[in-house]
């Protein structure tokens, strides 16, 4: 839980807005950068026949840093010095400006549930605000001329292997044995698919398979052994309702999918080693680090 932006006061609020524009600046930057490749291939005549796909990360960071923590946690991997020489500061420094490349902050838990609105929780997790990401597909020599709606919006879940897929139908070679994408290649073409082979998720303990509408989810807690949730995912993307107690069985075959294919990638039990006695699970509590 975070304060509301009501119960701040007006230095924290200046500081806090600060932070939040910093971090608007990088995202300028790379729509700069990403403009910049834009002109280039416009300029050597491959704009219409380049595939262009463009996704954000997953999910806001709700990282703290634990700046004052001791020798072995976050902080000495982000110091060092700056090209001037000068020291890097490490953490959400309340008397530091943010946004100078002598500070080093990340944007912390309330912005990172402002980033993921309104989906629940954020990056390490796998509810909606941990996973979902909007993905925009450019190719116009290819897609325009095939697809009178080539311009719409597709809300059907894919994955990031479903990109190699892609790539490969693309380029005229067989899609691997091995490899569990899907090319969504026809979508792009124009044709109503949606994706044949469940997804599956497994992040410190995080756990998740999506079906169809239906998606059952495990998010770990501090304070207790949570149960699976089941979310309809066509009425309740936020992840609101849970429909466990009422699709049981469902639950139990989503789960026993989940537990497959667990089984067969090899995913190992949570936490990989065990946590001495008096500390906390960390990664757990990312706002605190």
């Amino acid at each position: 839980h975070c304060a509301a932006w009501e119960e701040k006061d007006d230095k924290t609020k200046e500081w806090e807005d600060a932070r939040m524009a910093t971090y608007a600046a990088q995202i300028r930057i790379i729509d700069e950068g990403t403009g910049r490749i834009v002109d280039s291939l416009r300029k050597t005549d491959m704009y219409d026949n380049t595939v262009i796909f463009f996704l954000s990360d997953n999910g806001g960071c709700a990282e703290y840093l634990k700046e004052n923590g001791e020798e072995g946690n976050w902080p000495e991997f982000y110091g060092g010095l700056t090209r001037d020489g000068e020291k890097i500061e490490v953490g959400n420094l309340h008397h530091l400006e943010p946004g100078g490349e002598e500070t080093f902050m990340s944007y912390d838990l309330p912005w990172a549930n402002a980033s993921n609105a309104p989906f629940r929780l954020f990056k390490s997790w796998v509810h909606e605000g941990g996973i979902a990401t909007p993905f925009v597909v450019h190719w116009p020599e290819a897609l325009s001329g095939q697809n009178k709606d080539h311009e719409r919006i597709c809300h059907s879940p894919w994955i990031m292997m479903d990109i190699v897929a892609t790539c490969c139908e693309i380029g005229g070679i067989p899609i691997p044995s091995h490899l569990e994408g899907e090319s969504f290649l026809p979508l792009m073409r124009g044709e109503r698919i949606c994706r044949q082979r469940p997804i599956f998720w497994e992040h410190q303990g995080n756990c998740a398979v999506r079906d169809g509408k239906w998606k059952l989810v495990y998010g770990r807690c501090e304070e207790s052994d949570d149960e699976w949730e089941l979310y309809d995912m066509d009425k309740d993307r936020t992840e609101l309702n849970n429909l466990a107690s009422k699709h049981k069985r469902r639950v139990e075959q989503m789960f026993e999918m989940w537990k497959e294919w667990a089984d067969r990638v090899g995913v190992k039990p949570w936490p990989l080693h065990p946590i001495p006695e008096g500390e906390k699970d960390w990664s757990n509590l990312p706002w605190l680090w």
